[in-house]
């Protein structure tokens, strides 16, 4: 295994009816977010996304976030959460994006006009951006990437060498994943993102991957994650959802 999106890609053929993610008005199966981060892969390859790119996600824990996240990585670009800092007055998203050219965000005023300063196209994503999606072209594929190659970069000013980013490879998530798993009890059908942190700079949890990895159906708030003044959402912040109250898609 190269790639760390052909872990949803395999579950999703496993157990394609299975529930992946919900929120309080959605379902995901894993066919559902298959399909769709093959059309988010679709999309940002048709916005000239090409391997080793940098696609910023300033977004909650949600759906459209898992959706991206793992389109991005079957295009072979690198992910670069940068979550709403609730806690924070200032934003400086285009510092924060780790030089994404494109960087997906809540609709948000202060946002608009820091990117109307550097380079980086600003993509709104509003309520309805799932439903955008199914019109975006599919791609079905997943990027060879090597085991080496980096799949996440997060701001780490923390670091001990001083770096300003902290790049995660694909093999480093991977077996973050396969730890956290130990977290999850492998016969749970729902998993609390509480239980499972989504980030860490130094790699040690990947909780998105873990849930993937064993199959279960992650609950998220669907709102705006809190963040810690590490920049990483605080798990107390991330409640599970309650069951939704309409279908699934």
């Amino acid at each position: 295994m190269s790639n760390l999106a052909t872990a949803l890609v395999d579950m999703a053929q496993r157990q394609p009816q299975g529930l992946a993610m919900q929120d309080e008005k959605t379902v995901l199966t894993y066919a559902d977010l298959d399909d769709l981060s093959a059309r988010a892969a679709g999309g940002l390859r048709a916005h000239g996304v090409r391997p080793g790119d940098r696609i910023g996600l300033r977004l909650p824990c949600s759906l459209a976030f898992a959706v991206l996240y793992f389109g991005a990585l079957r295009t072979g670009a690198v992910a670069v959460p940068v979550y709403p800092r609730t806690r924070t007055p200032t934003v400086d998203p285009c510092h924060e994006a780790c030089g994404a050219r494109l960087v997906f965000t809540a609709p948000d005023k202060t946002t608009s006009q820091e990117m109307r300063k550097s380079d980086t196209t600003l993509i709104p994503v509003g309520p309805d951006f799932l439903d955008q999606v199914t019109f975006w072209p599919r791609h079905t594929g997943v990027v060879h990437r090597w085991d080496h190659d980096p799949a996440i970069a997060v701001r780490a000013p923390d670091t001990p060498s001083g770096a300003q980013e902290a790049l995660l490879s694909h093999r480093m998530l991977r077996t973050a994943a396969l730890t956290a798993r130990t977290l999850i009890d492998n016969t749970a059908s729902h998993v609390d993102p509480a239980q499972v942190p989504p980030f860490s700079a130094s790699g040690t949890t990947h909780g998105l991957n873990a849930v993937i990895l064993i199959g279960a159906c992650l609950l998220t708030p669907g709102g705006h994650a809190a963040v810690s003044d590490n920049g990483f959402p605080d798990a107390a912040d991330c409640p599970a959802a309650p069951p939704p109250s309409g279908s699934a898609r």
